[in-house]
């Protein structure tokens, strides 16, 4: 047994261990990571046939031109739980796509976000309706889509107002973001622009999807109770009142004016412009088979897709441009993001986006 100044120095020693611990665990921060940036990467040859087999040597990623150090995930690797939004046009000229559309809900868990991932569901036309919040549950993604009923507004279709809320709705959502937009091409109605649509998405990390069809064509296809309800014309109509193609009672004056909105329809594509900016797809449809194909070709890309991640470099806020390559491969076509926004502070922790 120790005694005398021996056994002092020693205590003396603990008690400056035990300082010590105490001042690192009250003033010292948890260990800081920076943000992680995730970047969905589909590779298809030139007959657009899916290329497996690809690591992270066979890739090349540049962050604002500056070659980065990757890490590669597939799906035989395991990849993050997929977050869905599915955005659906339900204004009345949409009467015949929504005939269709309403079949698909049993196939979007098993072809697309596995029982891992959650859907939510939401409707547009003059107003945005949530009809289902993130859920894993089939039978609640199935009767949220059937549910589906086409609005009073025959034109109406704020479509960029929808995105805008669905990137704000998935700000806390972890792992792949995915919107899968079933509407037409274009936007009527919204005060939110293309600009601030697509910075919302890139801002959140979002790969849009698109389903869109043609209400002019869904109709030629579609069986008379699929139509919009025309009401019967007016006993005595007045000659000096241009008629409404829609109080004619004629399925026809639909048609025409179907043809009339398309043609005062402006030139940007949005569902193009978007899949196009974050890496995404789109699956044009005509016919209800057309929105099931959409659907499986959806869930096949979404499945054969590369993960890449990469560090957030610096801590300098705004946009950054994404270069996707593979290494000596010069007919493979790539489809990533172009772009992520920097975070101004680092995280504590891992996280993603």
């Amino acid at each position: 047994m120790r005694t005398g100044p021996a056994l002092t120095l020693q205590r003396a020693v603990l008690c400056v261990i035990f300082w010590l611990g105490s001042v690192t665990a009250q003033n010292v921060p948890f260990r800081v990571q920076t943000k992680v940036v995730l970047v969905p990467v589909s590779v298809t040859d030139k007959n657009g046939r899916y290329v497996d087999g690809l690591t992270a040597r066979d890739f090349n990623v540049r962050d604002d031109g500056a070659l980065q150090q990757i890490t590669v995930d597939d799906f035989s690797t395991g990849l993050a739980p997929i977050s869905l939004v599915i955005a659906i046009q339900t204004s009345g000229i949409s009467m015949p796509a929504l005939a269709k559309i309403r079949k698909i809900g049993g196939m979007i868990q098993p072809l697309v976000t596995a029982p891992r991932g959650e859907v939510s569901v939401v409707a547009f036309d003059e107003e945005i309706h949530w009809l289902q919040d993130f859920t894993r549950e089939d039978e609640r993604i199935r009767q949220a889509v059937k549910s589906l009923k086409p609005g009073s507004a025959l034109r109406g279709a704020r479509m960029l107002d929808t995105i805008a809320e669905v990137a704000d709705h998935m700000r806390q959502r972890k792992g792949r973001k995915m919107l899968l937009l079933i509407s037409e091409t274009r936007d009527r109605g919204s005060k939110t622009t293309v600009q601030e649509a697509l910075d919302a998405v890139e801002r959140e990390g979002i790969e849009v999807f698109g389903a869109h069809y043609s209400a002019f064509a869904t109709s030629l296809t579609a069986r008379p109770g699929d139509l919009p309800d025309v009401p019967p014309p007016p006993p005595d109509p007045d000659p000096s009142i241009t008629p409404d193609p829609y109080s004619s009672g004629d399925v026809a004056g639909f048609v025409v004016e179907v043809i009339s909105e398309l043609a005062r329809l402006g030139k940007t594509n949005v569902i193009q412009a978007l899949t196009t900016a974050t890496g995404g797809s789109d699956f044009p449809f005509f016919k209800e088979r057309g929105i099931e194909n959409a659907i499986e070709k959806l869930g096949a890309e979404v499945h054969s897709q590369y993960m890449v991640s990469f560090p957030q470099r610096d801590n300098t806020p705004g946009p950054r441009l994404i270069e996707v390559s593979v290494v000596n491969r010069d007919d493979l076509r790539i489809r990533s993001r172009r772009t992520y926004w920097a975070d101004p502070e680092p995280a504590v922790g891992n996280s993603s986006r």
